[in-house]
């Protein structure tokens, strides 16, 4: 595990606060939702929890899974597929601004080979879980489902 990786699951609680607090704050589905009892909770836990699995990747279809669900609960709440991509890439801009400040600010201790090498992995995370939004959200409903 890279120092990177491990920085970023032990301040999980910093990073999702801070990209709550910076990016998601300001989208639609945040505007919409933000009076309804224990949604802004759920949303933080379901930020977190998939972050923390995709950095494991100890279960990617779990976190493949998991994404593409997201997708298709984003549609059928008539989120907007633009703002839910929007925030979606938002979170790993608040990660990439994360990383640096920690960095520029010797907290996190690291090569910058290393980091580098770190935010290309993030990247691909990002792309993929990015498409598994879309899938999900594109998707069509089964008959069966409710």
């Amino acid at each position: 595990m890279t120092r990177v990786i491990r920085f970023l699951e032990e301040h999980s609680d910093e990073l999702v606060n801070y990209w709550f607090s910076t990016y998601y704050v300001k989208s639609e589905e945040y505007q919409e939702r933000k009076c309804i009892p224990g949604y802004l909770d759920a949303q933080y836990s379901e930020a977190k929890r998939l972050f923390v699995q995709s950095l494991k990747k100890c279960s990617t279809k779990d976190v493949t899974e998991s994404v593409r669900n997201i997708g298709e609960d984003r549609r059928d709440m008539n989120i907007d597929i633009e703002d839910m991509l929007k925030s979606h890439f938002d979170f790993y801009t608040a990660l990439m601004e994360f990383i640096t400040i920690h960095h520029d600010k010797k907290n996190l201790d690291c090569s910058v080979k290393e980091l580098f090498s770190a935010l290309l992995e993030l990247r691909k995370i990002e792309t993929s879980s990015a498409l598994e939004l879309y899938k999900g959200y594109t998707i069509e409903p089964s008959s069966t489902r409710f």
